[in-house]
């Protein structure tokens, strides 16, 4: 229905479809781009500013909405003429901040993902991180005990039932008089474990203003995944992707 004066009687039964249910935003509207894909996973690179996975708030600008969409309107394309029902086709292995840009895998099937999540520690995870200053020791190890509060902001402290174990591995790559450009290699993978573990070493990411920085000439958070290293799930074989530092962060150094 389009006219808007229309009387109702009672008994009347009125449906509401909002352009988004209509319509299925383009994928590259939010600016993702594929690095691999096979039958069993597919490897994106996500960009600064978006979501992996849907909130209570945010249910249409995610990461995996925009791979959704990617795979049903591949299979549409290879089956013109037919309709094709829109379905979920990816899984969650690991979760990107929504300010963080980088490397970003997800599994096709569950079975493709069960099987990452199980060996996810073993896999090799490098993120590059702009920090505010110039650190004194160069390279060096990281380990705390990390709990979020209920305002969701995690922090270092003593080891309880609650707490979990994080270990981070550091070497300095870059600096200058303002910045330093940290590689950072996890060995364990909790939330915001780098941004918590930077700011603990007094060197907070440059504008992550929830964990102590005063800088935001990016205008985005200077956190970037930019390797990732695994075994794949069916396979078995080693597959290696990089990811160099968005031009944003670069010129930060």
């Amino acid at each position: 229905m389009t006219q808007f004066d229309h009387s109702l009687k009672p008994g009347d039964q009125v449906h509401l479809e909002t352009s988004k249910a209509r319509a299925i935003t383009p994928a590259s509207q939010f600016h993702i781009k594929i690095v691999y894909e096979d039958d069993d996973i597919l490897v994106i690179q996500k960009p600064a500013g978006l979501l992996t996975i849907a909130t209570d708030k945010i249910q249409w600008e995610t990461a995996m909405f925009a791979c959704n969409d990617y795979l049903n309107k591949k299979a549409a394309a290879q089956k013109p003429g037919k309709s094709i029902k829109y379905q979920k086709q990816v899984f969650v292995v690991h979760r990107l901040d929504r300010d963080a840009s980088g490397l970003l895998l997800l599994a096709k099937n569950e079975n493709a993902k069960f099987t990452l999540q199980e060996n996810w520690g073993h896999f090799t995870k490098e993120y590059d991180a702009i920090v505010e200053g110039r650190l004194e020791e160069k390279s060096g190890t990281i380990s705390s005990y990390l709990t979020e509060n209920q305002f969701l902001r995690v922090f270092s402290g003593p080891k309880t039932s609650k707490a979990k174990q994080a270990i981070s591995h550091y070497r300095v790559v870059q600096e200058n008089d303002n910045y330093s450009h940290v590689k950072v290699l996890l060995e364990t993978g909790r939330k915001h474990q780098i941004r918590v573990h930077l700011s603990d070493l007094g060197h907070p990411i440059v504008g992550d203003k929830t964990y102590g920085s005063v800088s935001n000439p990016a205008g985005r958070l200077a956190l970037h995944a930019s390797r990732l290293e695994f075994q794949h799930p069916v396979t078995g074989k080693t597959l290696a992707f990089t990811s160099p530092l968005p031009p944003a962060l670069e010129r930060l150094l």
